[in-house]
């Protein structure tokens, strides 16, 4: 009966949202909103009742759920929870469930298409996350692109066209490696063993020679890295953060990012662990330049929502970094840098769309002293900062000591500690971010905004909670990850 958990799981949403475009269903928003808020609400419920129910000392599927797809090509519908999906499937219910809140106010039309188009998403990331089969895994892939692409189209800002043809070119690119990539794996797998079977756990790389081993790591990095985004391929993300409705911005920074780590981990790291080893000094780089050159990038910006796309390359920088260091304490800090960024960027993108909702700009040098007015939004904004920045006591602190810490104990102690200069960059923008909001001199054209509603404050506060549970309370979630790596983590 557990199993049985997963599809309703990952198939919900999908089904909710269809129901919302039901044309019988009432097009008025309280109902509407409404229902989609009880919806998540269940939804991260029965989440939460899969967390306790899981096994986090079992290195393998505590749940798994399969039935035949098309038998001929050994394809299924495989679904299986680890205890990274876990925490992913987890973490993705929450961060929906605060942007589908935070909707309400900032969001002005077609709301049953818009909240449909929510809940679709949410089916296809978290098919991505709990998808054993290749294919099954590339169809939520590719089923992802459809509602993010129509969101940043008709709820973006001025340049919404040109932004979402943006993001699906590169996706769509991105696609196209994978799925070479998932096909070589396949078809090798057939000419080893005679058999078809596109199952993730019944491959086995380790037959293959060195240069096909190779071009499929590459096929796959290349695809997983733009959606991570890895320089030069990150030129798209910073644009539909600008571009993008603010619930929107949330799960592309929470949530979107994360899938492309995942990718990354689930392949690159975990199934050709002996590949990633071989080439982590030239991983190593390539995530030192992603910190260095987008928090550069974050430093110059004036648009507010820039500035946290940037950050977040930065930190998907820290993830790659922390991975590619080939140790316990690096692992830990990679995985803890997913969450904690996820929690992190969400309160920091509230806090941007906040003011923008207010003050009808999202430029800093146009913005000043707006905390006379909005002194809560202030006063919550402080700890979402702190964290921001790495200041102990905060989520954002641990995931940086882990993953900085295991980049040291690396053979590549050079470029770790290039690196860690970004700690100090990073707080540059950051408090310039939050300076040129609250403080200086309020002009006249925002004297007459508002403070945040009961509503935002307790979205709000729960984030600053989530975010203080996990710096004060770290081994809630390291335990859980070393029990992972001691059961057999590619180490």
């Amino acid at each position: 009966m557990m199993n049985y958990l997963l599809p309703i799981l990952v198939l919900t949403p999908l089904i909710m949202g269809l129901f919302l475009l039901n044309p019988f269903f009432p097009n008025e928003e309280k109902l509407i909103r409404r229902t989609t808020k009880g919806f998540s609400i269940f939804h991260f419920i029965l989440t939460m009742i899969t967390l306790l129910l899981f096994d986090f000392t079992n290195l393998g599927q505590s749940l798994e759920y399969s039935i035949p797809w098309i038998n001929a090509l050994g394809i299924n519908f495989s679904l299986a929870l680890d205890t990274i999906s876990m925490l992913m499937v987890v973490l993705t219910s929450f961060i929906f469930i605060i942007a589908i809140y935070i909707s309400k106010n900032l969001i002005k039309k077609s709301y049953q298409l818009y909240y449909a188009l929510l809940l679709i998403l949410q089916t296809a990331i978290l098919g991505i996350f709990t998808s054993t089969d290749l294919f099954l895994f590339f169809l939520f892939w590719e089923l992802e692109l459809i509602p993010m692409y129509i969101l940043l189209l008709k709820w973006g800002s001025a340049n919404k066209t040109k932004t979402a043809t943006k993001f699906i070119l590169y996706t769509f690119l991105g696609s196209i490696f994978i799925l070479i990539g998932f096909i070589l794996m396949y078809m090798f797998n057939f000419l080893y063993t005679g058999n078809f079977d596109a199952n993730i756990y019944s491959l086995d790389v380790s037959t293959m020679n060195n240069t096909l081993a190779l071009v499929i790591f590459t096929l796959l990095f290349i695809g997983f890295g733009i959606k991570l985004p890895i320089l030069p391929l990150h030129s798209w993300l910073p644009d539909a953060h600008s571009q993008a409705a603010t619930p929107v911005s949330i799960i592309l920074s929470s949530i979107l990012l994360k899938i492309g780590a995942y990718g990354i981990f689930k392949f690159n790291f975990e199934l050709f662990n002996e590949t990633f080893t071989q080439l982590s000094t030239f991983i190593m780089i390539l995530a030192c330049i992603n910190i260095i050159y987008a928090s550069f990038c974050a430093v110059i910006q004036k648009d507010l929502k820039r500035i946290i796309a940037y950050s977040g390359i930065a930190h998907m920088g820290i993830f790659l970094l922390a991975l590619s260091a080939m140790n316990e304490i690096g692992f830990t800090g990679a995985i803890y840098t997913i969450i904690s960024h996820a929690l992190i960027s969400a309160g920091l993108f509230i806090i941007a769309g906040l003011i923008y909702k207010k003050c009808g700009t999202k430029n800093i040098l146009k913005l000043n002293g707006i905390g006379v007015k909005m002194p809560i939004l202030m006063n919550l904004s402080i700890p979402i900062i702190l964290a921001a920045i790495g200041v102990p006591m905060f989520a954002g602190f641990i995931s940086e000591f882990l993953s900085f810490t295991g980049a040291m104990l690396s053979d590549n102690k050079v470029i770790s500690l290039l690196a860690i200069t970004s700690v100090i960059i990073s707080s540059i923008y950051i408090l310039r971010f939050f300076h040129s909001i609250f403080f200086g001199e309020l002009p006249d054209k925002f004297k007459k905004i508002y403070d945040i509603n009961t509503h935002q404050k307790v979205i709000l506060v729960a984030i600053i909670l989530l975010i203080l549970y996990f710096g004060i309370f770290p081994s809630t979630l390291t335990n859980i990850i070393s029990d992972y790596i001691i059961s057999g983590g590619n180490i």
